[in-house]
């Protein structure tokens, strides 16, 4: 593949094309020794396809990019090296090797490289997700794990979810206009995620006109937020190339931030509002006090102001705020809607899967009333699809990179310090040397029958005990708020299937299941589908 064809993979823009060229063909003769030699450094690194000078391995790397690393691991092996520009990079395609990462070795993994994606839409590397490892970073884990995610806080925003929920189920038989036109449930599926998440982060529902007169509303932001993580930046690689920004990836992601900070700017000085306003008012007796229920940017303001390693001034303070509201906001409406999206898009591919759960909702709610968290609870073959359609279609395919910080032999093999580290989740979760011969089948009874449904071993939101799908990866770069995407989806599944009916147009077996390029897992297509109503009242 020649430069061309490289840059048109990386979607670099036609103007930029011959410039971009020039300065990689200059770069090679001066770099390329270095590359070599840093390669044949006497230890037993992984195996892995012979990069090219500067460019490395990049020119291996087609979208989506989960799939091109899937196809290069059934060559290489399930540990392997690729060079990303100057940038070692070790891909993990296993259960059994992600252990040696994500645990035995978790606390040398468990930073993050430095990319443009962490200066510019984590306001400098200030929130959870993006910041390096360190004491900054453990405080703000701390405070998230502590304060917001507690089992506590979850369940006092059930009323949240539930109402929402509810609010979905009529809301489809409305616009559906009583079930003769096809809804797009991807954007009923977000709309949904959008409503609770806010509600729970800044205790009311947030519109697109929340992000200003230029703002293209909350899918447009996710899909750019996707789109500039996921993508390849060659800045982040070849810095030498950093400053050309040549795929204008920087500059989306600098406008893509001011959209954001405006509107949490607004967010927090509404907050700040409030907060005063009960301080001025007399309430001796702590009544307004206790009417006033906190939502996470409440707990954010007051944690930060008490915490020696996040406070600094009022300019440090309100970054991180606003970063870790962006952490949150990103992590909690993506990963809800897209699994969710994802299960309904299988379920309505395996018409018997939606009817045995159809079935098991109906005998535990009942024929009449609505779906209540309580119920979910008792739901086995529930618990077992959504664990499928995690296993199958993890929100985030690719982990988010980790980086070691020294040098340390995993597997047998010699990692260097600095070393970028990405586990496939995708391909660990299809792995038919760990689910069998029938690894890409949805088939939710494998849970059922194999690991007992909701009572069994697998810790699939932490992975600390079984490694066999990571759909939310694992040891201290796992997602802490798992906890409180589950019971979302599947009492919205739940609700779904208990009062309505599906059908697509054609053959269901048919249905479009492509997947978008980006950093998370969403449908390329959206997901449209006919609602039938099975209930006489919601």
């Amino acid at each position: 593949m020649g430069f061309h064809k490289l840059l048109e993979t990386l979607s670099l823009p036609p103007t930029a094309t011959w410039t971009a060229t020039a300065g990689l063909a200059t770069l090679m003769f001066f770099l390329y020794w270095i590359l070599h030699k840093s390669r044949r450094n006497g230890r037993r690194l992984p195996p892995g396809p012979y990069p090219w000078p500067i460019i490395g391995n990049l020119h291996q790397m087609r979208k989506p990019v989960h799939r091109a690393l899937k196809d290069l691991a059934d060559k290489y092996g399930p540990i392997m090296l690729l060079r990303l520009g100057s940038v070692p990079t070790v891909v993990v395609s296993s259960s059994e090797i992600a252990k040696h990462f994500l645990k035995t070795h978790d606390s040398i993994f468990a930073s993050r490289p430095a990319t443009a994606a962490g200066k510019y839409l984590s306001y400098n590397f200030k929130g959870m997700i993006l910041s390096p490892y360190g004491d900054y970073w453990r405080q703000v884990r701390k405070l998230c794990v502590l304060e917001l995610f507690t089992s506590k806080r979850i369940d006092s925003f059930k009323h949240v979810r539930e109402e929402e929920v509810s609010a979905m189920t009529r809301a489809i038989w409305e616009e559906s206009q009583n079930g003769t036109i096809a809804l797009n449930m991807s954007k009923v599926i977000l709309t949904l995620s959008s409503n609770v998440i806010s509600r729970i982060l800044v205790r009311r529902k947030v519109s697109d006109d929340d992000l200003g007169a230029d703002g293209k509303g909350f899918k447009h932001l996710l899909l750019e937020l996707s789109a500039t993580v996921g993508a390849l930046n060659i800045g982040d690689f070849i810095p030498y190339l950093d400053w050309m920004d040549l795929q204008g990836i920087k500059r989306r992601m600098m406008k893509l931030s001011k959209t954001y900070d405006a509107f949490a700017e607004k967010i927090i000085d509404e907050h700040l509002h409030v907060h005063h306003r009960m301080a001025a008012a007399p309430s001796s007796d702590g009544q307004a006090e206790a009417e006033h229920v906190k939502d996470f940017v409440d707990v954010l303001l007051q944690t930060t102001a008490d915490n020696d390693h996040i406070k600094g001034d009022t300019k440090t303070r309100r970054e991180a705020i606003k970063s870790i509201m962006f952490d949150m906001f990103a992590a909690g409406m993506e990963t809800s809607s897209s699994t969710l999206e994802w299960t309904m898009s299988e379920l309505l591919r395996h018409p018997h899967v939606l009817k045995r759960l159809q079935e098991e909702i109906e005998s535990t709610v009942g024929k009449h009333g609505k779906v209540k968290e309580s119920d979910v609870g008792r739901m086995k073959y529930l618990a077992c699809v959504v664990k499928e359609a995690l296993r199958l279609h993890p929100p985030v395919p690719l982990a988010l990179p980790h980086e070691s910080v020294e040098a340390v032999t995993v597997a047998g093999y010699f990692i260097p310090k600095k070393t970028t580290v990405m586990v496939n989740v995708w391909a660990i979760g299809r792995d038919p040397n760990v689910w069998g011969e029938d690894a890409l089948d949805f088939k939710p009874e494998r849970f059922m029958h194999e690991l007992g449904g909701r009572d069994n071993s697998m810790d699939f939101v932490s992975g600390q005990s079984d490694f066999r799908m990571l759909p939310f990866s694992a040891g201290r770069r796992g997602c802490p708020g798992a906890d409180m995407a589950i019971p979302m989806i599947e009492l919205a599944l739940a609700q779904l299937l208990h009062f309505f009916d599906w059908r697509v147009e054609g053959d269901p077996s048919d249905l479009d299941m492509r997947e978008a390029g980006g950093a998370s897992m969403s449908r390329q297509v959206p997901l449209f589908a006919f609602p039938k109503l099975r209930r006489e009242s919601f």
